[in-house]
């Protein structure tokens, strides 16, 4: 995996950029801001992650997995110190039957991002 170097700048901005990557990520703090906080990036990198890993095992099974949207919504504790809970919805195409997507939920937890987290973080699934 690359190396990531991120920069700070005024008002809690940062700049991280990935060798080999063209494209930095930006995050910002402070109000007002364009970009999304490191506690978004983090529920992005579960989302991003999670999805990935979903449109891998369709295509291995010939799913077509594309479209598959997930929303996340992280809660952090009372100090915002750290996320404390994540809720994740799955939309997944029409076609897909409930038993498709029990599985591609089940494949969804095999992620990385997912397996780094802390394991005292709950996650509410829900699935259209």
């Amino acid at each position: 995996m690359a190396k990531t170097v991120t920069t700070l700048s005024d008002n809690l901005h940062t700049t991280s950029l990935t060798e080999g990557v063209s494209t930095p990520v930006d995050t910002q703090f402070l109000t007002p801001r364009e970009h999304m906080n490191p506690g978004e990036v983090l529920a992005a990198a579960l989302g991003a992650c999670t999805l990935t890993m979903v449109g891998y095992a369709a295509s291995k099974r010939g799913d077509n997995a594309a479209g598959t949207k997930l929303t996340l919504d992280p809660v952090f504790d009372d100090k915002h110190t750290r996320i404390v809970k994540i809720g994740l919805e799955f939309d997944f195409p029409s076609t897909f039957t409930p038993e498709q997507k029990k599985f591609y939920v089940n494949v969804a937890k095999t992620c990385p991002v997912h397996n780094s987290l802390r394991e005292d973080i709950e996650y509410t699934v829900t699935v259209k």
